[in-house]
């Protein structure tokens, strides 16, 4: 697949088109979103697994997403159960658990530096009876390079895993083949991802207004905003 770089102000315009295709069918995205929140809760409640297999199965609930979104760019119709799409068929299900595995094994493997970064100088300094002293954590040496390091690699892994549950699911890619245009793509086009993360950044704040009921809006539409980003960058 190759990236198209496209203007800076697109990240404004993919935000515009996601509210557009949110506005068609509304109720059916509201549902979905709703639907998802509650497969979210009740794995909530299975200790640790519950949370490790959400996020492995996220990618998939994704791919559901930029199919439901493009049958209703072409002129078809979703309902509900369109978030089961990425389960539909076997081959895409199963490139879309290994792209979870594989973002599971890297959030793994960047809270491991964190810590060590963060959390192991911090723990040296702990006090005689096992306590932390909150003032040597944050006068532990590198404590400010950690954190921006941290929030880097964050903002890398983003870039690495936005695009690839479409790019699997509705181009046929490998799920390293996926993540590996997926960054490539964010890279080339990084000015209109800046935007568009600013623009969410500000809506988000807005959001948090009617006691956070926005996100209920807000998110459906950003995901939705994310398809229109692959599309207008890939197609």
């Amino acid at each position: 697949m190759q990236a198209k770089t496209v203007n800076a102000s697109m990240g404004w315009n993919w935000l515009k088109c996601g509210w557009n295709l949110f506005a068609r069918d509304f109720g059916t995205w509201f549902l979905m979103f709703i639907l998802l929140a509650a497969i979210g809760i009740l794995l909530s409640f299975i200790p640790l697994i519950g949370s490790i297999a959400l996020t492995i199965m996220m990618p998939v609930f994704m791919g559901s997403y930029m199919s439901a979104a493009r049958t209703l760019d072409t002129g078809g119709s979703i309902s509900a159960g369109s978030l089961f799409l990425g389960f539909r068929d076997k081959s895409s299900m199963n490139r879309l658990l290994i792209l979870g595995l594989l973002y599971v094994a890297v959030e793994f493997l960047l809270l491991f530096v964190v810590f060590s970064l963060l959390g192991g100088p911090a723990m040296m300094q702990a006090s005689e009876d096992g306590t932390i002293d909150p003032s040597a954590i944050v006068m532990t040496t590198g404590m400010s390079f950690g954190l921006m390091l941290a929030m880097l690699a964050g903002m890398l892994v983003v870039m690495a895993f936005l695009f690839a549950p479409a790019l699997v699911i509705l181009d046929g890619l490998a799920p390293v083949e996926a993540i590996k245009t997926s960054f490539s793509a964010c890279l080339s086009n990084i000015l209109p991802m800046l935007l568009f993360g600013l623009i969410y950044t500000l809506l988000a704040i807005l959001a948090l207004l009617p006691m956070g009921l926005g996100y209920l809006i807000l998110i459906p539409v950003t995901l939705v905003a994310v398809y229109c980003a692959y599309q207008s960058i890939f197609h």
